[in-house]
């Protein structure tokens, strides 16, 4: 299994994931050109692109899609909830809704849609499964709810959420209710939220973890690094004690994980 974040942030998001016999990207939310160049830097193709598979419905998971679909005719995995929160996503063809925490297949690749705590229509995150190798991806949640948190122990791999230092978000520049936002239960998780969470739940077939969503008003991904890292008491990317830590990156792609 081959795993790229192409980019993560409030600007974008993409995930690629590939397999022996299937080939997705997990939200789009910047143009084709940007997604070329950064398949091209992460030595990646878009040729047989089985599905196209959607989070929940923000402008920054979901801004190139219509393009994409209209160009490689894929189709376009979501739940119920984000179709109906969307007026962009109604008018796309080729669209399947997605039962939320019973699992489907995309050729060899067996994928799950779990709920996650998030300020959307119906959002979730994924689980994903291929010849023994199994990975979870959650980017946009306020909290970790136990259907993130219990499949933890038994991933590979990991793509979560580490988008803020809470006390930059306290001294930052946001207005309140934003702040409370982001804060909340439904907002955005931060790195400390991060580090307590896999601290509790993480097991020992991790491999990597890749830090998602980190904003760049709140957090530094130094901070980040070193935050979750200390949480577990592992080196950053690339340390031998216990599973490494990446970063990803709003503007370019993540490390290929290759499992």
């Amino acid at each position: 299994m081959k795993i790229c974040v192409l980019g993560s942030g409030s600007a974008g998001n993409c995930t690629y994931i590939a397999t022996a016999k299937a080939r997705i990207l997990v939200d789009l939310g910047f143009g084709r050109r940007s997604l070329d160049r950064r398949l091209q830097q992460a030595e990646l193709s878009l040729d047989g692109l089985d599905a196209l598979l959607l989070t929940h419905e923000h402008t920054d998971h979901i801004s190139g899609v219509p393009a994409l679909v209209r160009k490689k005719k894929v189709p376009v995995f979501l739940t119920e909830g984000t179709l109906r929160a969307s007026p962009a996503l109604q008018e796309v063809d080729r669209v399947t809704i997605v039962p939320v925490g019973s699992p489907f297949h995309i050729g060899d690749l067996e994928v799950e849609a779990l709920p996650v705590s998030h300020d959307a229509g119906q959002p979730v995150g994924f689980r994903f499964a291929a010849g023994g190798v199994q990975g979870l991806l959650a980017t946009d949640l306020g909290e970790p709810t136990p259907e993130i948190t219990e499949p933890l122990a038994d991933c590979d791999w990991l793509i979560l959420e580490s988008n803020h230092d809470e006390e930059m978000v306290m001294a930052g520049p946001y207005p309140w209710l934003l702040k409370q936002r982001l804060l909340g239960p439904t907002g955005h998780l931060s790195n400390l939220a991060l580090g307590r969470c896999l601290k509790t739940h993480l097991g020992g077939k991790t491999k990597h973890i890749l830090l998602a969503h980190l904003s760049r008003t709140n957090n530094h991904p130094q901070l980040a690094l070193e935050q979750v890292s200390a949480a577990l008491s592992g080196d950053a990317e690339g340390g031998e004690s216990g599973p490494r830590v990446h970063l990803t990156h709003q503007n370019r792609p993540s490390i290929v994980l290759d499992l």
